[in-house]
């Protein structure tokens, strides 16, 4: 997977930006960008040039800043702003968790009711508008006209609530509708009829059996939504609120075609997304004995 993806920003750097015109002065002449296209090997043969990507992806060399940080290495860059990123991310697994897995089981037991009713309009809503633009919003309403919790990233706790409740909005609103359903199919089962009849508490039917038997469904898609997020959600997360992570820094070296840098973020970013997936097979194993690990 990490190979595919590293190809296709091999590709497309070949394709789209040139670095020279970015690092030429604005009235530099053509012989003086083909000077600088030359000085970095963007002249080379794109087989040459390849080779050399694929061989520093193996060294763990990934270029250096063309134009962020010039000569500086790429990779320490991103890796500096790795752990913005993550906190960030727990941050909105935490709400995720909340809204999604905690209130949709709720929502589930007790369906039609008022709780299930309003859950069922924050889902919808968390997932069907932009999660940047629910972003501004949340800042319109709550920092700026309020003054409730802070948005500046040096503002302790409370600076995440803002970021992590946006992600926890769009991320949390999928696992709601889906907890909510996985829930609600469990309930007409005959074991929960079976487990009643028993003489058991209809808590300790919810918590033991019914739960228990969603974990499967429950750890798979937890885990699928923070792959998302890594996938690019928090990347544009952390632009809306200026946050110092690798989103903020790749969206900028994007801007200005420091492909390097975009490299080394695309590399990290795709190893926590199989990561995340890895640990979602080896816990799928541990919650349901049923599935085996080869």
């Amino acid at each position: 997977m990490l190979f595919l993806v590293l190809t296709a920003v091999f590709a497309l750097g070949q394709l789209v930006g040139d670095p020279a015109e970015s690092l030429a002065p604005a009235d530099a002449t053509a012989e003086e960008v083909h000077q600088i296209r030359e000085n970095l090997g963007l002249n080379r043969p794109v087989l040459e040039q390849a080779g050399d990507y694929y061989g520093g992806l193996l060294s763990g060399d990934l270029g250096k800043s063309l134009v962020i940080a010039r000569n500086q290495d790429a990779l320490p860059l991103v890796t500096d702003r790795l752990g913005a990123t993550l906190r960030l991310t727990f941050a909105g697994l935490l709400f995720s968790v909340v809204i999604g897995v905690i209130a949709g089981a709720i929502a589930g037991v007790r369906p039609s009711s008022w709780f299930d009713r309003v859950g069922n309009v924050v889902a919808m809503a968390g997932v069907s508008f932009p999660y940047f633009w629910f972003g501004q919003i949340l800042i319109l309403v709550f920092a700026v006209h309020l003054h409730w919790v802070a948005v500046l990233p040096d503002g302790g706790l409370a600076a995440y609530v803002l970021p992590g409740l946006t992600l926890g909005l769009h991320h949390g609103g999928r696992l709601f509708q889906l907890v909510r359903s996985a829930v609600l199919d469990e309930l007409n089962k005959s074991y929960v009829t079976v487990a009643s009849s028993k003489g058991l508490g209809y808590r300790t039917v919810v918590v033991r059996h019914i739960l228990r038997n969603v974990g499967l469904v429950l750890v798979t898609m937890v885990g699928w939504e923070y792959a998302r997020m890594w996938g690019g959600t928090v990347f544009l997360i952390e632009f809306t609120f200026a946050w110092p992570g690798i989103g903020k820094l790749v969206t900028d070296a994007a801007t200005r075609h420091d492909f390097h840098v975009i490299q080394a973020g695309v590399v990290v970013a795709g190893a926590f997304v199989v990561l995340s997936n890895l640990l979602v097979d080896l816990l799928a194993s541990v919650v349901d004995r049923r599935v085996e690990v080869g």
